[in-house]
């Protein structure tokens, strides 16, 4: 009861002293949102991002060619094998021999180079399973090919390796410019957010020597502080909040007018809620880090003169 007390009135200092001072608090505040802000839409970015190359990016195909004598149930206990592959296959088609055939005759530039098969007696076209993968990586591809081409009644499996290996490199680099934009809006936020608090904590360095003169101890010292830093930390997520939300819904609006050039269409998803709480949790303890830091070099100042 005797810390909710003191928790109590510590609040209320902290709020007094933004009221005391609101235009100074509003530049900071505005400042700490801003960032925040950029933080936030970069890990929107990211996470739309993913959701586009789902939709868009073709990965690479497997092609099974199957045995000339495979019948019915050969392909069904194919069909089960690649069904339990969901994690690395997104879907498959099965194209039998005789309508490979029928499409082969109905292809004007393919009857002059293929005359021979069309005109065949007995129709020397396989089975083919044509299937679609859901990954660019070359190892995962190799190792999905080698299990497949063990299959029974599957003569060979093809697969394009120099286009896997592109759309390996296209991927990777969008992972590395989004990896490398978010650590460096998360370097600049907390850059700020220590050099404000600093800088804070040394106009009141006067009120932290004459406590620590009387007695007081770190704690007591600290909670005002702390609650002063946390909660403009939080008006200034909160504002962050609500600008990552109008920023999302205009460019939406802007993205539909080029839909046709993003494929099926970038979406510029908003920061789920609880990743939006989880940053701002993260936010409150590294505030309160600062805080600690920022009180210490007052405290060692204080003891070096």
């Amino acid at each position: 009861m005797h810390k909710l007390t003191h928790h109590i009135r510590s609040f209320k200092q902290a709020w007094l002293t933004i009221f005391q001072h609101p235009v100074e608090h509003l530049i900071s505040i505005l400042v700490l949102a801003l960032i925040i802000t950029i933080c936030a839409a970069g890990l929107s970015l990211n996470n739309s991002l993913n959701v586009w190359q789902q939709q868009n990016v073709v990965y690479p195909q497997l092609t099974l060619y199957l045995e000339n004598n495979a019948n019915q149930a050969d392909v069904e206990n194919i069909e089960r094998n690649l069904n339990q592959q969901k994690n690395l296959i997104r879907d498959y088609k099965f194209v039998g021999k005789q309508q490979a055939l029928d499409e082969l005759r109905q292809d004007q530039q393919m009857k002059s180079i293929a005359s021979d098969v069309i005109e065949s007696a007995n129709n020397p076209l396989p089975d083919v399973l044509i299937v679609n993968t859901l990954s660019a990586e070359s190892t995962v591809l190799n190792r999905l090919n080698l299990q497949l081409s063990q299959l029974p009644m599957v003569a060979d499996v093809q697969m394009d390796l120099h286009y896997a290996s592109k759309v390996q490199e296209l991927l990777g680099f969008i992972r590395q410019i989004s990896l490398a934009a978010q650590i460096l809006f998360i370097v600049v936020l907390s850059l700020v957010i220590y050099n404000m608090i600093r800088l804070q904590m040394m106009l009141k360095s006067d009120a932290i020597k004459v406590s620590r003169l009387i007695g007081a101890s770190d704690s007591y010292i600290m909670r005002p502080l702390c609650h002063y830093a946390v909660w403009q930390v939080t008006l200034a997520t909160g504002l962050a909040a609500f600008g990552i939300h109008q920023m999302t819904r205009n460019l939406n609006l802007m993205f539909a007018n080029f839909s046709n050039l993003f494929g099926k269409g970038f979406v510029f998803n908003t920061l789920p809620l609880g990743e939006f709480v989880l940053m701002w949790g993260v936010l409150v303890v590294f505030t309160i880090f600062t805080v600690f830091l920022a009180v210490r070099w007052v405290f060692r100042n204080t003891y070096s003169q």
